[in-house]
């Protein structure tokens, strides 16, 4: 058949996509503002990442990389990146090492156009992820010409060419436009140099190396293999488990935690510093399972140990082991029945009243970032508020009173089963057998989970859910393509979730999978 009509599967070389496969169309997505400084530092240095000032990300469909794709950027985020690279290449400047080391050259004079350009062709590259055009080139050049005549200074010539460079669309922007593909001409296949890009600010949440660069433009990513040999070195390194802690605090909205606005009359207990353990708790754990346990999903939800620093094992009551620092592995006490992610404190003080714990809250949670349902908001015309206390009752005989309501049952009866096998745990997560002086039930039914009893048969209850699993897959493939999977990309996305299954539900795994699947390395044509 013609290219594009699909009618010939059989001519398909090996490795390149079905027909059915029908990417959504490429973005320009402005970096992440932790992309930017991690790809600043990575370039010019620690000094020059301390000055860096992007504008704020704005998550759209639950992502922040979603929001970059898909948002405007207004006039003073434009501000904000002009101010942003004159104080990174100030700062740059002020150091001097990394921008003598990039343009390993030593300069004769200060209007010295042979270092300059030697400056401007490695720092270029780097920065815009690609070898730049010869009139890139040649811009940057006369901009650092000009610079180092008006000062008399050949280092403000290499100042503002950088400052210059990093206002440039081709360093704001991660563009990934790909080039045609020869056997569909409805899809395009990223580049060398794009998929270097991709991989690397997916997998380490910063620019790509010079020496993945080069890989890139020898043609060592041009097909699965070589991407895939790529993206296990990637995850050998510590910004690897940055990366995968940045996405969790993201996806489980741990980022909140120091602002979440506690009661404290009712919470006395809870500030900044218990704030900030109840993060390292979670991302330590996530950290432990992905990378060094090389364990499994189903390990998240049900794991009988954690981490703690001296503040959070105060918090539950638990032994710090003597000699050590920072977060150490422990048991959790049986008494308090924890398991898993759903009974850590972090989890359950974000998803929680300012005054109180909140079944609803914690199941809506549940059902939107780890079963990928969506929740309607409630009725304009229906009151969310609780009667008040006239007898001693718990939140959970409350709440079922409350979906008694015809126009309140159907997304309560969602929501609320799952929450209270949380209810053992009050508004910042410590343990409590008593709520409102009545004693906790921590049993509940759902139609899709069945019953259970506490967060460790709930964590079980979930982790036979073949829709958390796919959960998993369709929130990183989310966060990696800067959009919600469409239609013709669900062929590929299942290729990742029986990779996923194969592998034993290993979280590590699943992201290699991900990245050497074609809806990783191929776009749609750009609208």
């Amino acid at each position: 058949g013609t290219i594009g009509d699909g009618a010939d599967e059989g001519a398909r070389p090996e490795g390149v996509p079905p027909a059915s496969f029908e990417p959504a169309p490429a973005n320009m997505r402005r970096l992440l503002g932790r992309q930017y400084v991690n790809t600043v530092e990575d370039l010019l240095g620690a000094a020059a990442a301390e000055a860096a000032g992007p504008p704020g990300d704005v998550a759209l469909n639950g992502f922040d990389s979603i929001g970059a794709a898909q948002l405007s950027i207004g006039d003073s985020q434009v501000v904000d990146y002009e101010a942003s690279a004159r104080a990174v290449a100030a700062a740059a400047r002020a150091d001097g090492t990394r921008m003598a080391e990039l343009s390993g050259c030593v300069a004769t004079g200060p209007d010295d156009a042979a270092c300059h350009r030697a400056y401007v062709e490695r720092f270029g590259r780097l920065a815009f992820r690609r070898t730049m055009t010869d009139g890139e080139v040649d811009r940057y050049v006369a901009i650092a010409q000009a610079a180092a005549e008006a000062y008399g200074e050949f280092d403000a010539g290499l100042e503002y060419a950088t400052a210059a460079i990093l206002e440039a669309p081709s360093f704001i922007y991660r563009i990934e436009l790909g080039e045609p593909d020869p056997y569909d001409e409805g899809r395009r296949v990223l580049t060398g140099t794009e998929m270097a890009s991709r991989l690397s600010y997916f997998l380490l949440d910063s620019t790509p190396s010079e020496d993945l660069l080069d890989l890139a433009e020898s043609g060592g990513l041009d097909d699965a293999e070589g991407v895939r040999a790529a993206a296990r070195d990637m995850l050998e390194e510590p910004k690897a488990r940055n990366a995968v802690g940045a996405f969790y605090s993201e996806l489980f909205k741990l980022r909140n935690l120091e602002t979440l606005g506690k009661d404290q009359g009712t919470f006395p207990d809870y500030n900044p510093a218990l704030a900030a353990s109840m993060r390292g708790e979670t991302l330590a754990f996530i950290e432990h399972l992905v990378f060094e346990e090389k364990g499994s999903f189903e390990a998240l939800l049900s794991a009988p140990y954690t981490f703690v620093d001296p503040t959070l094992a105060d918090f539950y009551g638990v032994e710090y082991p003597a000699g050590e620092t920072g977060f150490v592995q422990v048991e959790l006490p049986s008494e308090q029945r924890r398991a898993g992610l759903l009974s850590q404190a972090g989890i359950l003080a974000t998803f929680a009243h300012s005054d109180g714990s909140s079944p609803t809250l914690r199941g809506k949670f549940v059902r939107e970032s780890l079963l990928c349902q969506s929740i309607p908001a409630p009725p304009n015309n229906v009151s969310t508020v609780l009667p008040p206390d006239i007898e001693a009752k718990t939140k959970k005989e409350k709440l079922s009173e409350h979906m008694e309501n015809p126009s309140c049952k159907g997304c309560h009866v969602m929501m609320d089963p799952i929450g209270f096998a949380l209810e053992n745990f009050d508004g910042i997560g410590k343990f409590r057998e008593l709520d409102n002086g009545a004693v906790i039930d921590a049993t509940a039914e759902a139609d899709d989970l069945g019953r259970f009893d506490g967060p460790a048969e709930l964590g079980a209850a979930l982790a036979e859910q073949p829709e958390v699993l796919e959960c998993v897959v369709r929130n990183f493939y989310r966060h990696a393509a800067a959009h919600v999977e469409v239609t013709g990309e669900k062929v590929a996305i299942a290729k990742i979730d029986a990779a996923f299954a194969e592998s034993g539900y290993q979280l590590k795994e699943m992201m290699v999978e991900l990245v050497t699947n074609e809806a990783f390395r191929y776009v749609g044509v750009a609208q």
